[in-house]
C-alpha cells in the first residue's frame, strides 16, 4: 500500500531533495547515534537517506520505510544506499520487518499523511515496531499551521540543475494531538527540544523534537 500524497511528493522532487534541505548537522547525528544505542533503528520517510547513509556508516543496523520509488532509487544510487533495507509503502499502513531500538520520523514528514487518523496509525505502528526499551523520535513544526488542516504549498527553487517547482499537501501536526496518539499506543513522552543541541521548547515556532518511550505498563508487557 501506497499514501498517494506522500508518493507524488517524494516522486516530484526526489531528483533534487538534496537542494532542498541541507545535510544534518553533526549534532544531529551525535543524537541519533547515542539515542539507538548500538539498536537497529527503522526510518519512516527515509527518503533519499540524509540520516540513514551516515547512521549505517557508523555501524548502526537502519532500516527505512517511504512511499516513493524515486525517493527509493535515489537512495539505492548513492554509495552504500543500496545496502540499506527498505520498504516500498505508507508507514501508516505498512511495518518493516522485526523490531527496533529506535524508530525516526523527521523533517516534518509526518504531516505528509493524508489526515489525522493516518497520523494516528503511523503512531501505533512506530510503537508496535520497538522492542524493549525502545525509543521514538518525531520531528513536526510549530506554529500557525501546527493543526490537523490541510494546506498546500507550491515551492519553487534554484537548484544546480536549474529552477524547479514541487508541491505538498500537508497535514498539521500539533503537540497536543501528537501526544493523544502516543498516549493511544503505550507510549509516553520522555522529553521535548526545539534543537538538536537540547534546547527545551517552550511554545517557539519552527522544529519540535518529541522523544517518547514505552510506557510501563506496555514495557510489563513485553
Amino acid at each position: 500500500m501506497r499514501d498517494d500524497e506522500a508518493a507524488r511528493y517524494g516522486d516530484g522532487c526526489a531528483d533534487f531533495y538534496d537542494a532542498i534541505y541541507a545535510r544534518p548537522p553533526q549534532a544531529a547525528l551525535a543524537r541519533l547515534y547515542a539515542l539507538a544505542a548500538g539498536r537497529r533503528v527503522l526510518e519512516a520517510g527515509i527518503g533519499t537517506g540524509r540520516y540513514a547513509l551516515p547512521l549505517a556508516a557508523a555501524g548502526l543496523p537502519v532500516h527505512g520505510i517511504d512511499a516513493s520509488p524515486a525517493m527509493l532509487a535515489a537512495l539505492a544510487a548513492k554509495p552504500g544506499g543500496a545496502a540499506i533495507p527498505v520498504t516500498l509503502g505508507d508507514f501508516a499502513a505498512i511495518s518493516a520487518p522485526g523490531r527496533f531500538g529506535l524508530v525516526i520520523c523527521l523533517a516534518d514528514t509526518l504531516s505528509l499523511l493524508a489526515d489525522a487518523a493516518s497520523q494516528a496509525r503511523a503512531l501505533a505502528r512506530f510503537a508496535a515496531a520497538l522492542q524493549a526499551g525502545g525509543l521514538v523520535l518525531i520531528e513536526t513544526q510549530s506554529g500557525p499551521a501546527a493543526e490537523s488542516t490541510n494546506t498546500r504549498i507550491d515551492i519553487a527553487l534554484d537548484t544546480p540543475a536549474g529552477p524547479r517547482r514541487y508541491a505538498v499537501q500537508r497535514c498539521g501536526v500539533s503537540v497536543a494531538a501528537l501526544d493523544a496518539w502516543a498516549t493511544a499506543a503505550g507510549l509516553s513522552l520522555h522529553e521535548r527540544r526545539r534543537d538538536w543541541h537540547g534546547a527545551p521548547w517552550r511554545g517557539e515556532a519552527g522544529s519540535v523534537f518529541s522523544l517518547y518511550r514505552q510506557s510501563d505498563a506496555d514495557r510489563r508487557l513485553r
